[in-house]
């Protein structure tokens, strides 16, 4: 396999397919990376850039243009004439697209996230999938495909390709690379639902283990209790969700991390059951999973939770 992905945790299947497109010359025009976040999809597009991008590294290279930001991009960023000059990058992507290759034979642009993009700006993007520029390679990630964060337009000019959860023992021997002690990469490992990227940002969070344990408490209160307990803790975290987005915080969505560790604890649950029991507890796992669909659609975080959570009390 290419050294070009030799650094990449899992996604052997993802790794064999790029490995050879590359040694064909075969590279899609456009990529979308569907998977959870943090298993590894920006990763794998970085090193995908890098191998054709070999010449000055990526974070200073003429060719490559990325957007990983958790805002909102705005049109004049997409656009070929911007009505003024985008903020954050030289040039807008359009604009950067146009261009032929400053120092070897491509450019590559990379868009994490691509469903914060509102409905207009993912059109604006459509032209340029739909007109590509030969030796310009485009890479898209998105946690979900759903025609409420991705349009089915932009889904059917790309190459789908999917991410799935990383072994356990593979996340853990991660750890261990960069210094982490064996039982902490193992806790670690078994907190990260099979994502390399949560478990190596999770390794510089002393609270972490205790905050999964904090969450899980908080969910086992429900179970049975009267509806202000649900409606309480949604209120909760909806108020810490709110806090985190009007922040330059870089750590995990509030949200986000309780429903994992939710979902890790409902998961341990049917596995201890049998008969309808266990069909609760797997019922309560989908819903789980259709709540995070839910606050991918810019459905109310409050709202979604409630729903949830009154569903876990009964």
């Amino acid at each position: 396999m290419s050294q070009a992905f030799a650094h990449v945790a899992g996604h052997q299947a993802v790794r064999r397919l790029l490995t050879s497109q590359l040694e064909s010359g075969r590279l899609s025009h456009a990529y979308l990376f569907v998977g959870e976040p943090s298993l590894g999809k920006t990763t794998v597009a970085r090193a995908l850039a890098a191998a054709l991008l070999p010449q000055v590294p990526l974070r200073r290279h003429p060719d490559y243009w990325e957007d990983d930001r958790r805002d909102n991009l705005r049109i004049d960023e997409i656009r070929l004439l911007p009505d003024r000059q985008p903020e954050y990058h030289q040039q807008s992507l359009q604009a950067f697209l146009s261009l032929k290759p400053a120092v070897g034979d491509h450019r590559v642009a990379v868009i994490s996230h691509v469903g914060r993009m509102a409905d207009p700006i993912q059109g604006i993007l459509l032209k340029t999938l739909e007109e590509p520029h030969p030796n310009r390679v485009i890479v898209l990630t998105t946690p979900s495909i759903s025609p409420f964060v991705v349009l089915p337009t932009v889904v059917s000019r790309c190459q789908r390709v999917s991410f799935h959860a990383v072994a356990l023992p593979e996340v853990a021997a991660l750890l261990r690379e960069r210094g982490v002690p064996d039982d902490r990469a193992e806790a670690l490992a078994a907190l990260s639902r099979g994502r390399p990227g949560w478990a190596i940002a999770a390794a510089g969070d002393g609270e972490v283990v205790e905050r999964h344990r904090r969450w899980t408490r908080r969910l086992e209160e429900v179970f049975g209790a009267p509806a202000d307990v649900a409606l309480t803790l949604a209120a909760e975290l909806d108020s810490a969700n709110f806090q985190w987005r009007s922040s330059e915080r870089a750590d995990e969505d509030p949200v986000q991390f309780a429903l994992g560790s939710w979902q890790l604890r409902l998961r341990q649950r049917m596995v201890e059951e049998v008969g309808s029991a266990r069909a609760r507890w797997a019922r309560l796992l989908e819903l789980s999973y259709d709540t995070l669909g839910y606050l991918e659609q810019n459905v109310s975080p409050r709202l979604a939770l409630e729903c949830f959570l009154l569903e876990c009390r009964r």
